[in-house]
């Protein structure tokens, strides 16, 4: 019951915690708030934890281990684990998780010789009587043996404390360890005393004239070395609130002029101001390994300069040959000593704000700095810099070198310019979408410009391995006994000069590059060589060339043939995609095994057949196995689908006039009409020809060759990917079909439909001619028959509904027919209306085609010079004259 109450006492305080209200203003609501909590509290189960994970855990560790060639660590950790299943304890599973949470990357922060220190030293074995004995033995007669009592008398203990009193204290101890103190005290030498209270000069009272008090010039050098260090003097004040240091004015030497010994020790203090600061900055602790690396070089720095003065100090202290004590001389030697400490603070209380902001700006600011120094001819800059940058960028290098060995990211790492952005990324877009380069303000990458050059192809290889992982051929044939390069000066300068030649971006960029092919080169290599061998990359592009783009024409005749007679037929079922499919895989039986892959599909088309736009419904996909789609992207195909409908839309209508033969142009037995039809076949298959010409020949055929020999030279899938992006994109834009050529297009699209309505008008007025001879056949032979004399009555007229409509209307109301050569007299009728109707039609309908021909031709040819100029492409300006081949030059 207690425990229920005090369940209840919190369950009461965590709901007021989260709801925020007094419970008096809404009680219902509080109440069921409180229910809630009470029930999920109550059905919580607080297990343990699983004892056999653990185990599973220690065991993929030790495994995991073993594979990175860490089988130190592994046999360290074995005996350990068994030494803590051998003690028994209930909580034993809890510890063992416990460390297993709190390790952080063992294979790489883990090091076994530091377990020695851990091992405590064995105690001594026991001292047994046996091993006494046997050092020094004894016998019966020697226990036994009389004392001498008179060996030894008073008398001769002062000769003995005597004899001892003379002797070093380095043989006092005697056998029986009497130690005389008096051997310990030595005599006082009062000169040196008095030598002691001399140097403290900060004890001596001032001048009662001046308030001043004298020190020696020794004595100023000694203190300018104590404040140099970082310590406190009496000659300089230091304040560490505001970090600045000021010569005490109380202070001044007799053999100098105040004012010059003054500024003298304020520029000494300047120096040691400068020094504070950077000391004061290296105490702050920072959570960045970068900034930490570079904290750590700076105080290597410091170091080597407390160094230096500890030098200056034993000088003056215990000189070897004597020494001349001059301020200004040490004052130019600390000036030169500390000049690149000094660049260094001024570096540091420069980029200390822009750390948080941006980690690696030391890194940044350090090469600048470093051609800055090679610029101006400061070797000693130079080489100071040059070691701290290249301590700086093996840190930076760690989660570089792991992304591009393994394929692994940092948790949690800021700093490096990849993240994983969609981890549950689709495998056909795993090289495009799951990783992503960080990009800051204004787009701009996150990582340091000296590296930017790089940073491409250090995304690439780690995205190879990642991809080569996915494949599972990751680590076949990639072990490679090459050393990695070394990245630090001597490396990169290669002189033994202070200053090399050439400059030193240049130097780094050169070695950088070679550190970076060192990792690059095989795994672009091994996953380039598996997508060209193992996937066939080269022969599926092929492929597409021929289903899409029409490279083998005989084929892709055979196939639009086959698709424009099942259309012709005006049966349902015509575009039943399943009868379509069978049909392209036997036309495109030439691709061999990967027929297969080929898949129709059919829309219902909106518009007529009449039409060339009804082609838009269908299309051609082919499968792709997931490692070609990184490569062949899934936005590369809608714009072969373009590419392919327009080609068909252009053999369409070269089929369909085709079909329009010269025999049947000359059944109109109208002069006019026949010159008309064949004026508007001709220049309408000049078109069609002039077009697929255009398309196959000037755009695909070249493009395809440079695409081809461009992908032969890429190195790794994203400049695969970018070749084939730049394909498509310049096939859409040459072919007409991008947004901005949009008009021209359908323009075209127009003038290819005027040879589908050119087709229909003569098949209708060949058929409406079929049915008026067969008619007029029968009024001949019943006006011949006696009995079956028609009467003198009018002849009604064939009603308009009784006809076939063309697709215009207005114009093609009728079929033609012709019946010139029908003699009245055999009839003894008049010509029939809807005979002058049809040739009104027909008539009206060829000159509307000529029309609107002329009319459309020169708005594309006039499109495609503006545009062609415009985007400075020739083959527009050569595609408009070779439209406009027939029009009369101006003389």
């Amino acid at each position: 019951m207690a425990q229920n109450a005090r369940v209840g006492v919190l369950t009461d305080e965590l709901v007021r915690s989260i709801l925020q209200f007094d419970p008096a203003t809404n009680r219902q609501a509080y109440r069921q708030a409180k229910d809630i909590a009470t029930r999920n509290i109550r059905a919580h189960q607080y297990t343990r934890t699983n004892q056999f994970d653990v185990a599973a855990s220690f065991a993929g560790l030790d495994e995991k281990f073993r594979v990175l060639n860490r089988d130190d660590l592994a046999d360290a950790l074995q005996p350990r684990l068994q030494t803590l299943r051998e003690k028994h304890n209930k909580w034993m599973p809890e510890y063992l998780s416990l460390l297993l949470l709190l390790s952080d990357r063992p294979t790489e922060n883990s090091d076994v010789k530091a377990l020695q220190i851990l091992r405590s030293e064995s105690p001594p074995p026991e001292l047994t009587w046996k091993e006494i004995l046997e050092d020094d033995p004894y016998s019966d007669e020697e226990i036994w043996k009389d004392i001498d009592y008179a060996a030894e008398s008073s008398e001769d203990e002062g000769r003995v404390k005597k004899e001892r009193k003379n002797r070093s204290p380095a043989t006092i101890v005697e056998e029986d360890d009497t130690v005389d103190p008096e051997a310990y005290v030595l005599p006082i030498e009062l000169e040196r005393v008095v030598e002691v209270e001399d140097a403290q000069f900060w004890k001596a009272q001032p001048e009662e004239e001046t308030g001043k008090a004298n020190i020696t010039e020794l004595q100023a050098v000694r203190e300018t070395l104590f404040m140099l260090a970082g310590l406190k003097t009496s000659l300089y004040v230091s304040d560490k609130h505001n970090v600045s240091i000021r010569v005490n004015q109380k202070y001044v030497s007799s053999h100098a002029m105040a004012k010059t010994m003054h500024h003298l020790l304020s520029q000494l203090a300047d120096i040691g101001r400068e020094i504070c600061q950077l000391r004061y900055w290296v105490q702050r602790p920072s959570s960045l390994a970068l900034i930490q690396t570079f904290e750590a070089s700076v105080r290597r720095r410091l170091v080597d300069f407390d160094r230096s003065l500890a030098l200056l100090q034993r000088r003056y202290l215990v000189p070897d040959t004597p020494v001349a004590v001059s301020l200004l001389a040490l004052h130019d030697e600390i000036r030169a000593t500390s000049r690149p400490l000094l660049q260094l603070s001024q570096l540091v209380a420069d980029i200390e704000p822009q750390l948080l902001v941006n980690p690696f700006v030391h890194l940044e600011t350090l090469f600048e700095r470093i051609s800055l120094a090679q610029t101006t001819l400061e070797g000693d800059v130079f080489l100071y810099f040059s070691g701290i940058f290249f301590e700086c960028l093996q840190t930076y290098l760690k989660p570089i070198r792991q992304w591009m060995e393994s394929g692994e990211l940092v948790a949690n790492n800021e700093t490096f310019f990849v993240f994983e952005s969609d981890p549950s990324s689709e495998v056909s877009s795993i090289w495009h979408d799951r990783f992503v380069l960080r990009r800051g303000k204004e787009n701009a990458l996150r990582s340091p410009d000296f590296l930017q050059p790089a940073v491409q192809k250090i995304f690439n290889t780690g995205k190879s391995v990642v991809f080569l992982k996915q494949l599972g051929i990751y680590g076949f044939g990639l072990d490679t006994s090459e050393v990695e390069p070394t990245l630090d000066h001597a490396t990169v300068c290669d002189t033994k000069t202070t200053l090399p030649l050439s400059p030193f971006p240049e130097l780094f960029q050169s070695a950088f590059e070679t550190w970076i092919r060192s990792k690059y080169s095989l795994a672009s290599t091994a996953l380039r060589t598996y997508l060209v061998e193992k996937c066939g990359l080269l022969s599926i592009l092929n492929e597409f060339t021929i289903l899409y783009l029409g490279a083998d024409g005989s084929v892709f005749q055979d196939f639009a043939d086959a698709i424009f007679e099942r259309m012709d037929t005006n049966q349902r079922g015509w575009n039943d995609r399943f009868l379509l499919t069978e049909l392209a895989r036997g036309i495109f039986s030439s691709m061999k095994s990967n027929v297969e892959k080929i898949v129709v599909r059919s829309a219902r088309a909106k518009a007529e057949n009449q039409s060339v736009s009804s082609l838009r419904g269908l299309s051609i996909d082919y499968a792709l196995p997931w490692p070609i789609m990184n490569i062949i992207q899934r936005s590369s195909i809608p714009i072969y689908h373009q590419i392919f409908t327009f080609l068909l839309q252009t053999y369409r209508a070269k089929y369909l006039l085709q079909q329009v033969t010269l025999v049947s142009i000359r059944q109109t037995k109208d002069p006019r009409l026949v010159q008309l039809s064949f004026k508007l076949r001709q220049r309408l298959i000049w078109f069609t020809d002039i077009l697929r010409s255009y398309l196959t020949e000037t755009v695909i055929l070249p493009a395809t060759e440079d695409m081809t020999s461009a992908m032969n030279k890429a190195e790794d899938i994203d400049e695969m990917a970018t070749v084939h992006l730049k394909y498509v994109a310049r096939l859409q834009e040459q072919a007409l079909l991008s947004h901005n050529l949009r008009p021209i297009h359908e323009a075209i699209i127009s003038l290819l439909d005027l040879g589908v309505l050119f087709s229909d008008i003569h098949s209708q007025s060949a058929q409406q001619l079929g049915a008026d001879l067969n008619k007029t056949s029968k009024v001949i032979l019943i006006a011949k028959s006696p009995e079956k004399r028609p009467s003198k009555s009018p002849r009604k007229p064939i009603s308009k509904s009784s006809r076939r409509k063309s697709v215009i209307p207005t114009i093609f109301e009728d079929d033609s027919s012709d019946s010139d050569g029908m003699d009245e007299r055999e009839g003894e009728i008049s010509r029939p209306t809807y005979k002058n109707v049809s040739r009104d039609g027909l008539e009206a309908g060829l000159k509307s085609i000529d029309e609107r021909f002329g009319r459309l031709l020169p708005f594309v040819t006039a499109g495609l010079r503006s545009v062609g100029r415009v985007g400075a492409e020739p083959i527009w300006e050569m595609l408009a004259d070779r439209l406009e081949w027939d029009k009369k030059k101006e003389v």
